[in-house]
């Protein structure tokens, strides 16, 4: 097998622990989901346990359904009030909002350290447009921001952009 002639930014733990609070906004969000009577299915497949992924076109988590309209979904889980998102990711999201005609929604859930949820909030890719984040993460990805200014997840909110 070839080495690879470069350091990875992230260790395999800390790509994968990037994961735990995306799985716990994902609990949250599928469970308010199932209240609201919306329904979803997997749309972006899981790699965090490929043995090699790179870079590509990053899918969002599910498309949601209600009274027959669609829109793709992905959930994003965060420790700081920074509605943040890699740059790349937004790209692509916008990429797939126009090739499939129909809003992609970005579900932000922010926890304390005991995982207690905060608040929660939710950005529509080309109705809430973020600006580019000054700096780097700590892991190298670019980032865009999107305003405090970002509505409440919440059923109503869905609805507004889905019907």
């Amino acid at each position: 097998m070839k080495e690879l002639d470069f350091k990875p930014h992230k260790s395999t733990d800390e790509f994968r622990n990037n994961y735990k609070l995306h799985d716990l906004a994902e609990q949250f969000g599928k469970n308010l989901l199932i209240q609201w009577g919306v329904k979803f299915e997997l749309f972006g497949k899981d790699r965090r346990y490929e043995k090699v992924w790179e870079k590509g076109k990053d899918k969002p988590d599910l498309i949601i359904s209600y009274k027959g309209k669609e829109a793709l979904l992905d959930w994003k889980g965060k420790h700081s009030p920074r509605w943040i998102m890699n740059e790349r990711a937004y790209q692509s999201y916008l990429a797939w909002k126009n090739k499939m005609n129909m809003p992609v929604f970005i579900a932000f859930f922010l926890f304390d350290e005991k995982e207690n949820l905060l608040e929660n909030r939710m950005a529509v890719i080309g109705v809430h447009t973020p600006i580019k984040s000054k700096e780097k993460e700590w892991d190298k990805n670019k980032t865009v921001e999107f305003e405090d200014s970002l509505p409440t997840f919440t059923k109503a909110e869905i609805l507004k952009h889905l019907l």
